[in-house]
């Protein structure tokens, strides 16, 4: 079964401009190869969902990639300085290589200050197909609700778009959270699970950033690989898919379902 090589992106800054956020990262891009990219969350920022649409699908047709555009909050915003948004959701798009629209997805679980903001929950996608296998995308603290992956067996990777705002004094704290729950899922449901955010250096209306851009494997070749975190700002991970299958009959084999 061939692999799966999958970008995660993670620019060095978020702009409340989702135009200035999309042409930074098709700069960060510009010459990668690989199968899928995955972005962070509210990469689109406030953009109008046809600009958003408009942007993930141009990143994909134009890097001959799938792309999972991260976010953006799509509906009213008001005007406050903050850009605080009310009534709108947490949304996001994934586009195939060739302009196709795969599934779109929703945040279910608004967290910390854009729930206070304002925003509501929206509906999860259904995941999508690449190359045979079934990717699913859940939105940053959407990871921490298993229920979120509950009834969905068989996932082949399991995509999050994160933006880690953290209340600690530096991100070292939240990093080891999201290590240690994105390997937790992994193992749990044997799939891969793939983590894009922002840069740790990144602040959200003044709220820092964790940086906990990475990949959990659930079948490491060494204790070491369950985890494979990146400062940088596009790195590149293949999927194994015939060491996921074996590992899977492993632990039918043996009972452990």
């Amino acid at each position: 079964m061939e692999d799966v090589k999958i970008l995660l992106a993670q620019p060095p800054h978020w702009s409340p401009d989702g135009h200035a956020n999309f042409d930074a990262i098709e700069r960060l891009v510009t010459g990668r190869t690989g199968d899928v990219i995955l972005l962070p969350e509210l990469a689109g920022a406030s953009l109008p969902r046809s600009d958003y649409l408009r942007r993930v699908r141009d990143l994909a047709t134009g890097a001959g990639m799938a792309v999972v555009g991260g976010s953006h909050y799509d509906g009213p915003v008001n005007g406050a300085a903050d850009g605080a948004v009310i009534g709108a959701v947490n949304r996001g798009a994934v586009f195939d290589a060739g302009g196709t629209l795969l599934t779109e997805y929703a945040k279910a679980h608004p967290y910390g200050l854009e729930l206070r903001s304002g925003i509501v929950p929206g509906l999860p996608g259904e995941g999508f197909e690449l190359h045979g296998r079934r990717l699913h995308v859940l939105l940053c603290a959407d990871l921490w609700y298993s229920a979120s992956l509950a009834g969905r067996d068989g996932l082949d990777a399991v995509l999050v778009p994160a933006f880690s705002v953290t209340r600690w004094d530096g991100p070292a704290p939240a990093r080891e959270l999201w290590q240690h729950m994105t390997v937790a899922r992994a193992y749990e449901f044997m799939t891969y699970v793939a983590v894009s955010d922002w840069h740790h250096d990144t602040t959200y209306h003044g709220h820092p950033c964790a940086g906990v851009t990475g990949l959990a494997n659930p079948c490491p070749e060494t204790r070491a690989g369950f985890f494979t975190a990146t400062d940088d700002p596009v790195s590149v991970h293949d999927l194994d898919f015939d060491r996921l299958d074996a590992f899977r009959r492993d632990r039918a084999d043996r009972g452990f379902r």
